[in-house]
């Protein structure tokens, strides 16, 4: 039964805890040994009547569970320490941090900016910060076919592509077959997952054609831009997994829509989407109203043919058929906030939806006639 209860973390019938119980059983036969010591006379301590033993004990325990309180408190003490000292820590690590400095030409300082202002990762970066991340960047050339990233191994750094391309691809059950995701193009960052989530390299990356890189590293990377790009992503990843048309992306798919998308905020009666104009972005509703409005006839008003609420998406039809678009999308909020994807981003990250997307906007017919 005793072995039960410590296998269960039991306790017993003085409200013990059986390790508590052998510790105070410890206790006990430690003052009495240091009580015979006393009196010098360890034989006739030993020869005690029962009654006396008993009430020896009585004692004992008493100083025993005194001693197990203090016990108790030094324990607690240690404790809340520890976590002051790890606390201390974190704040020592950040105020010692000393970022690494690469020596770069102006004409490197301009590219690497060029290629970063717009991506998610660092798009929350104050100017001083953005300063210290490209100061930071080494270069990294590789040859067509070399793989940049190996799924499975550990990851220090991650990689934003300058010139060239790069394929990506994830065995999703160890005995799977390898799955195509996507290309990365000039300017698009990868190997930032592993860095966010301190969890092994989630796809292989290899080299399609022979590519120039810029490296971040890890120190740098935890320092500066983890907590805003983590912040980020998942404030997005979290809205997008409720939009209906995109119920059936798979999450690493979200996690590349949450790092592609833009933001933008109108104001009421701004045109977001005029009609005739060429469209070359796909919107995805963030906050607020909009109405989709139509000229029927030239020279009358234009005719409200559809309202869009949080969650909805316009724009598609002037990407995926290549035409003018149809129709305006007008703010009717005093705040409207967007997401959007530019041409590129659409048809590579919602591809395996397009036959829905195709399907749905056929309804800007249906709202006119």
């Amino acid at each position: 039964m005793i072995e039960y209860l410590m296998e269960k973390g039991g306790y017993t019938s003085s409200g013990l805890t059986i390790e508590e119980r052998r510790e105070l059983e410890d206790l006990r036969k430690e003052v009495k040994r240091y009580r015979e010591m006393d009196d010098g006379n360890s034989l006739d301590q030993s020869l005690h009547t029962d009654s006396e033993e008993e009430s020896n004990d009585s004692e004992d325990a008493k100083e025993a569970d005194e001693e197990i309180k203090k016990r108790r408190e030094r324990k607690k003490e240690k404790k809340r320490a520890a976590v002051s000292a790890e606390a201390y820590g974190e704040i020592n690590k950040k105020e010692d941090f000393k970022p690494r400095i690469i020596q770069k030409t102006e004409e490197q300082i301009n590219k690497i900016k060029i290629r970063i202002v717009s991506s998610f990762l660092f798009s929350n970066l104050e100017p001083n910060e953005l300063d210290i991340v490209i100061g930071a960047m080494d270069e990294a050339h590789f040859k067509e076919g070399e793989t940049v990233i190996k799924q499975g191994d550990d990851g220090d750094c991650l990689f934003v592509v300058e010139d060239g391309n790069l394929d990506c691809s994830k065995h999703f059950t160890p005995d799977g077959e390898e799955k195509y995701l996507k290309t990365y193009y000039p300017g698009e960052a990868f190997g930032e997952l592993a860095l966010l989530y301190n969890a092994p390299r989630a796809a292989t990356i290899k080299a399609k054609t022979d590519c120039d890189l810029w490296v971040l590293d890890r120190e740098t990377f935890n320092n500066i831009v983890k907590d805003a790009a983590q912040k980020k992503r998942e404030k997005y990843e979290s809205f997008l997994k409720k939009v209906d048309i995109l119920s059936t992306i798979e999450p690493y798919e979200l996690m590349q829509i949450s790092d592609a998308i833009k933001t933008a905020v109108f104001h009421h009666d701004d045109y977001i989407i005029k009609e005739g104009e060429m469209g070359d972005v796909f919107y995805i509703l963030e906050e607020g109203e909009c109405v989709a409005t139509k000229t029927v006839e030239p020279g009358k008003p234009e005719i409200a043919i559809k309202d869009y609420k949080e969650g909805d998406y316009f724009g598609e039809r002037a990407l995926m058929k290549g035409e003018p678009r149809y129709a305006n999308i007008v703010a009717k909020s005093d705040i409207v906030k967007v997401i959007s994807l530019d041409r590129v981003s659409f048809k590579r990250l919602l591809g395996p939806i397009e036959e829905l997307l195709k399907r749905n906007m056929d309804k800007y017919q249906t709202f006119v006639k």
